[in-house]
Parts: C-alpha cells; structure tokens; sequence
C-alpha cells in the first residue's frame, strides 16, 4: 500500500509539473479563445461581484485565491482536530500514530497549497504576457529604421506636451491621460455629443481611443471615460471610470488621436506631415497612486526683496492636476485654489492683482503673472509686474478631502485646491500626509521694490558642447554621443517655465521627409543651486537647465553614405525668458557675447543673420 501511495504521489507531482510547463506551448489559437472567453466570464464576474470592473485575469487570480483560502482553512481544521488527538489519547500507542500521520498530512497539505498559491501567481503573470495583457511595447517600424510614425505632432506639431510620457514604464494604475496642445481644441472632438449647451463629459471615442497595446477591440468607451478641460481648451484630462490594468501583471496601453480632431477654429488639427494623426504607447503598474504631492520650492524665497516683474512661481514633487491649477483671476473672481495679495509698504488696502495662473514644465510649475504692465524687455515685448513697493503674499490651498484620504473631493465645478493628477490633495506642510484645508494650505510673504529688472539670461554651460567634434565619451563635445542624450543649456537665472516649450527649444535635423513624423521632443526645466547640480527640495536655487527629451537619434553607423550624416542642431530662441521676464536676446553666453552688428550666437561664435542648419539629405 505504502508502494501505491507513493507511486501516486509521483505520478501528481509529475502531472503537476507537466500542466505548469505546457501552459508556455499553447498555441496562439487557444489563447485566442481565451481572450474570446473573457468578455463572457466578465460579465458573470459582475453578477456576482466578483469583476469589479477588472480584466479576466484579476478574476481568475480572486477565484483561485478564494478557493486556495478555503483550501488552507480546511487543512487548518485538520491539524487542529490532529492536535486534539494527541492530546486526548492519553499516551496510547495507535491514539499517537493516528494523531502523528494526521500532522504530516496537514503539513503537506498546506505545502502544497502555498505551492498552489505561488505556481497559479506565475502563471497567470505568464498567460498575461502571451495574450499581450503586459510584456513589450509594440511599435511598428518607419524608414526601415524601426521608429514608431504618428509621432511628429509631439513638438513641431499641435501638441506640447502629454501624460503619461511616450514610453513611460511604472505608471500608476490610476493615472489619467492628460494632453496639451497648442493651440484651443474644439470641444466636440474630444467629448462625445458637447454642443456648448449640453454639460456632456463622456470621450468621443470616435477620435480619441485608449485600448491596451494589441487589443484595439477593448478600446474604452465613452461611458468608460470622463473628461474635463482649463477654460482655454488647450489642456484635456481623460480619467477612466475604473483604474487601467490589474493588479497581477504589467500592462501596455496605446492612446491614439485621430484625424478628425479639430482645432476651436475648424481647421484640422494633424495635417500635412503630421496628417496621420498621433499615437503613443506607456506601461501601466500594478500599483495605486496614493502619495500626496509637495512643494518643492517657490520662487521668489520667502522674506526676500525682488524686481516687480519676478514671476511668482512655485514647483511641485509631481505632476498636479492642470484643471484645479491654472485659471485667471479678474476683478474680485475666477481662479481661487491659489491667492496672491499685495500690501502697500507705505499702508494702505490690501489687494488682489488680477492676472494668469499657468501650469507648464511636465505639470509640476504652476506660475502667476500679472496683467499689469510695466515695460518692455530687450526684444520689444511687455513686461508685467507685481504692484510696486508692496508686501506680497501667496497661499496654495489644499483641496477638501472626500471620504476615502489622501483622494480630494471632486465635485461638478472641479476640485477647489491643488491636487496631483490623480487627485490626491496638496501635503502642504510636508509631513508626508493629505490633511486637507487649513492644515496643508502653504504660504509665503516677500517684497517688491520700485524698479524693474530689465538683465537678460545668460549661458553658462552647454551639452554637448558646441562646435567640439571630438568624442563625447573622451570628453569632447557634439560628436559621437550617445543616441538618446538629451541637449541641454544652463543659464545663470532661473527661466519662467511657461516660456519654455517645444517652440522656444527645440532640434532642426537634416533627416529626411519620410522621417519627420516620427521625431518628437519635449522640454524640461531643472532647477539648479549654487554647485551645478539640480537643486534639491530647500536648497538655494541660482539657476535653470534647459533639457531638451527627443525621440533616439538616427546612429551614424547605419548611413550607406559615410560622407552624409545625420546633424542634430538645438535651437534656443528669444520666445524664452528667465524668471523676470527678460528675453533670450540679444543671444548671449560666457564665450559669445553678441552685439548690434552680429545679434545672433550660432554654435558659439557671433553672426549677423540667423543661424542655420543643415537641410542636405541623407541616404538610411
């Protein structure tokens, strides 16, 4: 008998064994009806409160972590009544024995449950890659050279800037998708059924589909989606009703615009080379976002006297929700969830200066600038200042909390304090929780003189460096350098961030047309302190990093042509101001000073016209 259980024991293990390894040589077809299945199974999740509005697999994983739950539950009885046994046999040969086996067997139960536990984990995170639930981003190749087309909108074209980033791995399961464009969208394109008399929120899903990455028949519809926009209808926040992913596995996710997307004005918004629309890809998480955001610095420090056309400007820990953020505030109203107030140093009533609240810098600045003007800078145009000789206080307010912290309350007129993109509130006293108002409301008082600062930005440092073409791992400048390093430029001032955009900074290249909807960059401004490096939260701030992020460059080893190369030119131009609102012009740097005769600097020498860059073909 002891022979026979033995074989049977090895006979399940061998068959478990088997089962396990087999699941990896299904063939796609199977898979295929899996994938058929799941919508069926979905449903009678739902019935039974089992779904919750997740994908087949997290069903799957509940079911058999239930059934394994109870499983283990049993197995416990068993050992408890063994126990019970042994104590009770009062020292009785058989009594013992009986009680002994019943131990053993319970152990090795619950060994193979938790064995059970870990196996079903594995092979449910391997069924999720092979049905393309999760594993690598997929992209269909251009040129021959294999970069993703409707890409190009992203910088020369319509859009500045969106979230999650082209690629981005470990994103949040409850991150929305945020878009900026450029330009004033209209309405209609981005939600289904808007009129402008009829408060619709619902995606039109006819032009903006989000679906994961090879699964374009699970797009979100538009009752799976809501979406809220800043008056000036440039920037669009996409929140899905229930979380994107699950909770066992990575997951890829494609968003695409499509060509029926209209700027406010009626023209198209993709046309010409950008005319095929736009698309990205990033990987979503297992994870929640849960963490409060924080304010990392705020300019100008607090208790210090400034120039009154200093932008006030203050930086966060992470992206925040554009929409609870920026706005106007006119005569007594509008924008509310941040306060600048101005006292007269010689008395007087306290005021609210009317002016622009903007988010901008991957949405972690938000900036206020007035719409009193004061001057112009160095190329013609208006400044604007603060109210001269004054006090001048700024309060960021933290958003009501609703009844599951640190998530804000979001009602039909927004939320009513800063909070990041996915909605939890401002931690503004940093002690690593949402509290809500008055306790993480920040605020901070400086002062104003009576004079302007009219002193243009200046480069200290570019990389690479310019005109070098020596090795940049040996230390040289603008050749051979790695395909993905991003161009970037300090200067000795702070720059104000809304300025900065993929129209101000950018890279010209001599790739060919097939090519250009597929080169996208974006910008970034670093803060600095007094040694260089990017300035940490509470350190002194000096200065900013211009980084310019881009898709990887063209590697010069896979030209047919040797003589002909792909060029990459960065491109800084006057649009760009530092903190008080001085222009980029006339260009200038520690070894190029321009003058009225040669007003421009082109890879760090004078020039009397306007820089240029190489238009010549060449050949993939």
């Amino acid at each position: 008998m002891l022979k026979k259980g033995l074989t049977f024991k090895r006979y399940s293990l061998f068959a478990l064994a088997f089962f396990c390894f087999s699941v990896f040589l299904l063939p796609t077809p199977l898979f295929a009806q899996v994938d058929q299945a799941a919508k069926t199974l979905q449903t009678t999740a739902d019935a039974t409160g089992l779904g919750g509005g997740s994908d087949l697999l997290t069903i799957i994983g509940r079911i058999i972590n239930i059934a394994l739950g109870f499983v283990g539950f049993l197995i416990l009885v068993y050992l408890i009544y063994a126990g019970f046994l042994w104590l009770t046999s009062g020292g009785a040969e058989e009594g013992v024995k009986k009680a002994k086996l019943m131990i053993r067997n319970a152990v090795i139960g619950l060994a193979i449950v938790a064995s059970a536990f870990a196996i079903v984990n594995f092979i449910l995170s391997k069924l999720a890659e092979v049905t393309d639930q999760g594993g690598g981003i997929i992209s269909s190749g251009v040129g021959g050279i294999g970069f993703p087309g409707a890409s190009g909108s992203l910088g020369r074209g319509i859009i500045e800037y969106h979230l999650p980033s082209r690629d981005a791995t470990g994103v949040p399961r409850n991150t929305p998708v945020i878009i900026t464009f450029k330009e004033p969208i209209k309405l209609s394109s981005m939600i289904k059924d808007y009129d402008g008399n009829v408060s619709s929120t619902k995606l039109n899903v006819s032009i903006v589909k989000i679906y994961p990455t090879g699964h374009e028949d699970q797009t979100l519809t538009a009752e799976q989606a809501n979406v809220r926009f800043t008056k000036d209808q440039k920037i669009f926040v996409i929140k899905p009703v229930s979380f994107l992913g699950n909770a066992v596995s990575k997951t890829n996710y494609t968003v695409e615009l499509g060509t029926g997307l209209q700027r406010e004005d009626g023209r198209p918004a993709f046309s010409g080379s950008f005319s095929q629309g736009y698309k990205w890809q990033f990987e979503v998480s297992t994870v929640i976002d849960t963490t409060p955001p924080q304010i990392t610095s705020v300019i100008p420090s607090s208790g210090g006297l400034y120039a009154p056309n200093i932008v006030v400007q203050v930086n966060f820990s992470e992206a925040v929700d554009p929409t609870g953020a920026a706005g106007i505030f006119k005569d007594g109203s509008g924008f509310t969830n941040m306060e600048v107030q101005a006292s007269p140093a010689g008395g007087g009533a306290i005021t609210r200066p009317n002016g622009e609240f903007k988010i901008s810098n991957a949405y972690t600045t938000v900036e206020f600038v007035t719409d009193l003007s004061c001057g112009t800078n160095s190329c013609g145009r208006k400044i604007y200042c603060l109210p001269f000789s004054s006090g001048i206080s700024v309060l960021v307010k933290a958003a009501t909390l609703s009844t599951t912290p640190p998530q804000a309350l979001l009602s039909e007129s927004g939320y009513d304090g800063i909070t990041d993109v996915v909605g939890n509130s401002l931690d503004g006293n940093a002690d690593g929780q949402a509290q809500g108002p008055p306790k993480d409301h920040y605020s901070w008082n400086f002062g104003t003189s009576d004079k302007p600062n009219l002193d243009p930005p200046t480069i200290i440092a570019t990389r690479p460096r310019a005109g070098d073409k020596g090795s940049y791992a040996a230390g040289g400048g603008s050749s051979k350098i790695p395909l993905d390093l991003p161009p970037e430029a300090d200067f000795d001032s702070v720059l104000q961030a809304s300025t900065l955009t993929s129209d101000s900074a950018f890279i010209n290249t001599n790739e060919p047309p097939k090519l250009a909807d597929t080169f996208w960059w974006t910008t970034q401004q670093q803060l600095l302190s007094a040694d260089g490096q990017v300035a940490t939260s509470g350190a002194k701030i000096v200065g900013g990093r211009v980084r310019i992020n881009h898709r990887l460059y063209v590697p010069a080893s896979t030209i047919a042509n040797k003589a002909v190369i792909p060029e990459y030119d960065p491109y800084l131009i006057s649009d760009l101001q530092n903190i008080y609102q001085n222009c980029f012009y006339p260009a200038a740097s520690k070894t190029c000073a321009a003058n009225p005769s040669s007003p421009n600097c082109c890879d760090e020498r004078s020039s009397n016209t306007a820089c240029q860059y190489p238009l010549f073909p060449f050949t993939p």
